[in-house]
């Protein structure tokens, strides 16, 4: 088992981009360095000191190694916090560690964040401050350690003299910092007991191969906005012919397109959905279709999920067609296409065809995000992310509504956004994000 396990909220990789223009390559050669240091501090094999899920680690392989760790180590920022994943691995090491032996906890702080927003479970484990390195304890505190991995690459890769002394400058800097955490990781991992091997066959209950089962600590929104969720995916007796139905039960709220694994993708969206601040309503379509219509003032923003198979079903297509004939301003679609479902991959153009032909407004009037989120999502990481994105968008675009509504008629109105893309920027992009003045780099948000 490793000896500290780093947890992240993983940023989704756009397509077609290689290994060097990875969003969270920062990540990994942070882990990298961290591990060697462990390794060497603790007289163990980089295998034993650490383990970090890269893109492909099958799922079973990273709940055994974060409930085998004896250090949790999470990086903290805002993407951290908003993700229901990080909050289960959180649960899972506070609450259900195996053996009853609970693991030390050494976060990290990797984008600044203040102690006061902190999830009510977290409010104990803000990121220590390390004494005795002087100014890169400051820099660490009051920059984060993202934005000095950034800072030292972008001086790296330039040829500039003056860039060079920079990176000379900031280099030990990151060492230091480095080099405390895993000095703080061995300490804190000497203090918690080993867990014993258990031989195979021995007869202790088997590790789960999941974390859907569990609650997310962080989702605790102080205030929660609606949000209606509309999935059009079939049960295992509504599957068309020849359809397989492992990802599929006998609820629409079973269907899991992105495997066992992941879970019930009902799931991952209202755990998600808290953590933005929302309070999800999950609703069978003709619940609130008449707020489709003109005349029907609308409750919540409202995101229709889709599955693509789903539109070989006449009365789902049906409805399909109907949200998309309507596409009022505070809707949205997202559909999927599990890169790793064979019969979805060997079936993506004809589905593809499907999903063009029951959306065609939703496709052709889209920003490229909205299009894309429409046209079939192959992973949850990107799946997570467009989610997030049209919940904001659909929420700004209600509020909008609402307002020229309440206008239109003399009664009051709340302050409510009047300008902006319908797809909000966020509030932390920009240069301390990853991306540079120069435009050549753009790192995902962390």
């Amino acid at each position: 088992m490793p000896m500290f396990f780093m947890s992240y909220a993983r940023v989704p990789a756009p397509r077609h981009r290689d290994a060097s223009q990875d969003p969270n390559r920062l990540v990994f050669q942070f882990f990298d360095e961290l591990c060697g240091k462990v390794a060497r501090h603790a007289r163990v094999s980089r295998e034993e000191a650490g383990f970090v899920e890269r893109p492909g680690t099958p799922g079973e392989k990273s709940i055994k190694a974060l409930l085998g760790c004896r250090v949790f180590v999470p990086l903290y920022s805002k993407r951290y916090f908003s993700n229901p994943q990080c909050g289960r691995q959180w649960t899972a090491v506070t609450q259900g560690a195996s053996q009853g032996v609970r693991p030390s906890i050494v976060p990290v702080l990797w984008t600044p964040y203040s102690p006061t927003s902190l999830p009510k479970k977290v409010k104990e484990q803000y990121p220590e401050v390390p004494e005795g390195i002087g100014e890169a304890a400051e820099n660490y505190a009051s920059m984060g350690l993202h934005r000095l991995l950034d800072q030292l690459l972008d001086l790296t890769e330039r040829p500039d003299p003056d860039d060079e002394h920079a990176a000379a400058q900031l280099s030990p800097q990151v060492a230091q910092v480095t080099d405390w955490l895993a000095k703080r990781i061995v300490e804190q991992a000497a203090a918690v007991p080993r867990q014993p091997r258990v031989p195979t066959g021995g007869g202790r209950a088997t590790e789960p191969t999941t974390l859907a089962g569990l609650d997310d600590a962080f989702a605790d929104p102080p205030f929660a906005s609606p949000l209606h969720i509309t999935v059009l995916a079939p049960t295992e007796e509504q599957l068309p012919v020849g359809r397989d139905n492992a990802r599929y039960g006998p609820r629409v709220d079973d269907w899991r397109p992105y495997g066992q694994a992941v879970g019930p993708l009902v799931e991952q969206m209202e755990a998600l959905a808290r953590n933005l601040g929302f309070e999800p309503t999950v609703l069978p379509f003709h619940k609130t279709q008449a707020e489709l219509r003109d005349t029907e003032v609308p409750t919540a923003p409202w995101i229709l999920v889709v599955d693509p198979w789903a539109l070989e079903n006449p009365q789902m297509a049906s409805q399909a067609r109907e949200f998309d004939r309507a596409r009022r301003p505070w809707t949205a679609v997202l559909s999927t296409l599990a890169g790793d479902d064979l019969q979805t991959k060997e079936q993506s153009d004809r589905l593809r065809g499907l999903l063009a032909t029951h959306f065609p407004r939703f496709l052709s009037e889209g920003r490229a995000g909205e299009q894309e989120a429409v046209s079939g999502l192959a992973g949850a990481d990107v799946f997570t992310r467009w989610f997030s994105e049209l919940a904001e968008a659909t929420k700004i675009r209600y509020l909008r509504y609402i307002h020229s509504q309440l206008s239109r008629s003399g009664a009051g109105v709340r302050d409510v956004p009047e300008s902006g893309a319908d797809l909000p920027r966020r509030p932390d992009a920009g240069r301390d994000n990853g991306v540079p003045s120069d435009g050549r780099r753009v790192e995902g948000r962390p």
